[in-house]
């Protein structure tokens, strides 16, 4: 049965406590979801992502068109995100905007909607039973906070305002992670032209430094004008690495405010040229079994070379994770298979892993997109009854250094040495 639930928990008594109430278990599995996860957030280091937006714009009675892609270094140090262009070594700025000519772009993915969910006190919970996203069973809860305590403020051209959260997230009941948080804006200030804000960010346990931590994966954000203008943003973290950083100031002119950057003291992973074929033979095998976010271990098969000579020597190691790993039913069952790679190792000289997917080897059931046919029992009003054939061909974003396919069997099992073949391209679009 679902109950709505307004409830401070106590550390070290809520399980007990609880339990002798006689609550049931979505009341017990949320105190321990939101100690995990207060936990998660206390422990998260500095360390920076390669941040790649693909933004879509439909005007007023439009159609929905490509506007733009952005590609941001986001750094998270001091429970803040600074932003930069790719490859720069200095952060300066706290908002993505300024990297913008305007549309919508949005920050926050870190930490600030994860620690609102898990707040002491201000939320609402509201228990809905289990449901499978992303090929997992989990527990899904709604949450509600109101915009006096929200950290939610939308910034447009007519002006700045807070708003409240209608939400939900799912969180594993295994681990305690919360997979997914998705939410909508409430009591939007009327200054605001907004009819409608949603976004949707999906966390994954990512290994930097040989050590797990809990790290935005992708997101998804979409607002509506009252024009009926729509913007949507597709959102994908990738190449996250730990961050060693020093603050310094920075003056600009007389009238302008003294602004404090951070720069890096670590060694830069150096960028490769364009065009570069480099094929990579992965040296973990991945089953059905895989944790989404373990380390996948690659080498070169074969020497990549650059204007005559050897860049990058044949068994050059290259380092990765498996980002996504799905299981569907659909069309006889498949799997939906993820590998990032972000850095090889050549001979000591580090380089940034920062290409497409172009080909792979032959893999049994192994396809870049699929073609998912439906039938259904039709009786029009004649009383003759039909069978209506539909077709969906589904497809997969394409992310550098990111290769994903999809593959059609029962069971997975991706051998040590499978074979992907990627091209590199330049860090800025």
């Amino acid at each position: 049965m679902t109950r709505l639930l307004r409830i401070a928990l106590i550390s070290g008594l809520v399980g007990a406590t609880l339990s002798a109430q006689g609550l049931g278990p979505g009341v017990l599995l949320l105190a321990r979801v939101k100690a995990h996860i207060r936990a998660e957030l206390a422990r998260l280091p500095n360390c920076s992502c390669l941040q790649t937006i693909q933004r879509q714009r439909r005007p007023a009675g439009g159609v929905m068109r490509p506007l733009d892609t952005v590609r941001l270094e986001v750094l998270f140090s001091d429970h803040k995100e600074f932003f930069a262009s790719p490859g720069e070594r200095r952060f300066d700025e706290d908002r993505p905007s300024a990297f913008t000519a305007g549309g919508l772009i949005g920050n926050g993915y870190f930490a600030l909607f994860l620690s609102e969910v898990v707040a002491e006190s201000g939320p609402s919970y509201e228990y809905q039973g289990e449901e499978t996203v992303l090929g997992r069973t989990l527990a899904r809860y709604g949450y509600r906070i109101p915009a006096n305590i929200s950290g939610h403020t939308l910034t447009l051209a007519e002006g700045t305002g807070t708003v409240g959260i209608k939400g939900r997230f799912w969180a594993d009941p295994a681990t305690y992670d919360i997979v997914r948080i998705s939410f909508e804006a409430e009591d939007i200030p009327p200054n605001l032209p907004v009819a409608r804000y949603d976004v949707s960010v999906d966390y994954l346990r990512t290994n930097l430094g040989g050590v797990e931590y809990f790290l935005p994966n992708s997101a998804d954000t979409s607002m509506v004008r009252f024009s009926g203008e729509e913007s949507r943003n597709h959102t994908e973290f990738t190449h996250c690495r730990l961050f060693s950083a020093q603050s310094s100031v920075s003056f600009g002119a007389p009238d302008t405010v003294t602004q404090f950057g951070v720069s890096s003291v670590h060694t830069e992973a150096r960028e490769l040229l364009p065009a570069l074929p480099i094929v990579v033979k992965v040296q973990t095998p991945v089953t059905g079994k895989s944790a989404v976010g373990s380390v996948l271990d690659g080498v070169v098969d074969g020497d990549v070379r650059s204007n005559g000579k050897v860049l990058i020597p044949s068994g050059s190691p290259v380092r990765g994770r498996l980002r996504r790993l799905e299981w569907h039913q659909e069309k006889g069952g498949y799997f939906i298979v993820a590998m990032e790679f972000t850095e090889i190792d050549a001979a000591g000289t580090l380089y940034r892993f920062f290409a497409d997917l172009v080909d792979t080897a032959l893999f049994p059931g192994l396809h870049p997109s699929l073609n998912i046919t439906t039938k259904e029992a039709v009786v029009p009003r004649g009383g003759v009854s039909a069978i209506r054939t539909s077709s969906e061909v589904l497809t997969l974003p394409e992310t550098p250094g990111v290769g994903s396919f999809f593959v059609q069997a029962a069971r997975l099992e991706i051998p040590a040495g499978f074979r992907m073949t990627w091209k590199t391209r330049a860090l800025i679009p």
